[in-house]
C-alpha cells in the first residue's frame, strides 16, 4: 500500500478531455468551454467527423486533426486567460475579423478554486467499478446526466489528473473509462455540477 501511495504523489500535468463531434454526427466540441489550473493540458478525442481545428489566434497552440484511436494533445497551458479555437471547415466569421461562430471551443485557464455544494443539493449518485481496478473502470450514476456534469479525478494530494463530461449512456448502459495510463496508487473521483463538488469517492487502481 506504501508503494501505491507514493505512486500517486508523483507530479503531472491534469488533462481535460475534450470530445471533437458527436455522436450523431453534429459538428460541436463536447464540452465547448473548459476550464483548466495553470500546468494542464487539454485533450481532444474523436467521435465523429473531420474536425481539423485552429487557435483563432494562430499560436496559442499547434493545429490538430483527429482521428478514431488518435486523439490530440497540447499543453501544458501556463498563462492565465481564455484562449478560443474553432473547427476550420465548420466554422465562420459574420464578417471579416469578427468572431468565430458554428464549431467553436474555448480553454480559460484560472487559479480561482472551485466551489462546493451539499451533496443533497443534487440528489444525483455516482459510481465506479471494478474498484480497485486495474484501469478499465464503469462510470455509472443513478440518474440521467446533463452536459453540465462532470466527473474530476484528482490523486491523494489533490491535484486534478483527468476530467469528463457525463454522457448519457452513464445513466444506462454506463460509460467505460481508460485510466490504464495512470500511475497504481489511491485516487478521489468527485462528480461536479456546474463546477461544484456534490459527491466524492476513493477509487484505488492496481495498473
Amino acid at each position: 500500500m506504501v508503494s501505491l501511495l507514493l505512486a500517486s504523489l508523483t507530479g503531472y500535468a491534469a488533462t481535460v478531455v475534450v470530445q471533437v463531434g458527436g455522436a450523431d454526427g453534429s459538428n460541436v466540441f463536447s464540452p465547448q468551454n473548459v476550464t483548466i489550473r495553470p500546468g494542464d493540458q487539454v485533450r481532444w478525442e474523436w467521435v465523429s467527423g473531420f474536425h481539423p481545428s485552429v487557435a483563432d489566434d494562430g499560436v496559442s497552440f499547434a493545429a490538430f486533426n483527429v482521428a478514431a484511436n488518435a486523439p490530440a494533445t497540447r499543453g501544458p497551458f501556463t498563462a492565465l486567460g481564455t484562449i478560443t479555437y474553432h473547427c476550420q471547415p465548420h466554422a465562420f466569421q459574420a464578417t471579416p475579423g469578427g468572431p468565430w461562430q458554428g464549431m467553436i471551443g474555448s480553454i480559460t485557464v484560472s487559479n480561482a478554486p472551485l466551489a462546493t455544494l451539499d451533496s443533497k443539493a443534487a440528489g444525483v449518485g455516482l459510481s465506479l467499478y471494478p474498484n480497485p481496478s486495474k484501469g478499465m473502470v464503469m462510470l455509472t450514476v443513478n440518474q440521467k446526466p446533463g452536459a453540465e456534469y462532470k466527473l474530476r479525478l484528482s490523486n491523494i494530494i489533490g491535484r486534478e489528473v483527468r476530467t469528463f463530461t457525463l454522457r448519457p449512456e452513464a445513466a444506462t448502459n454506463g460509460m467505460p473509462l481508460n485510466l490504464s495510463d495512470l500511475p497504481a496508487g489511491m485516487y478521489v473521483y468527485s462528480l461536479l455540477l456546474h463546477d461544484k463538488v456534490v459527491a466524492t469517492k476513493r477509487l484505488v487502481l492496481q495498473n
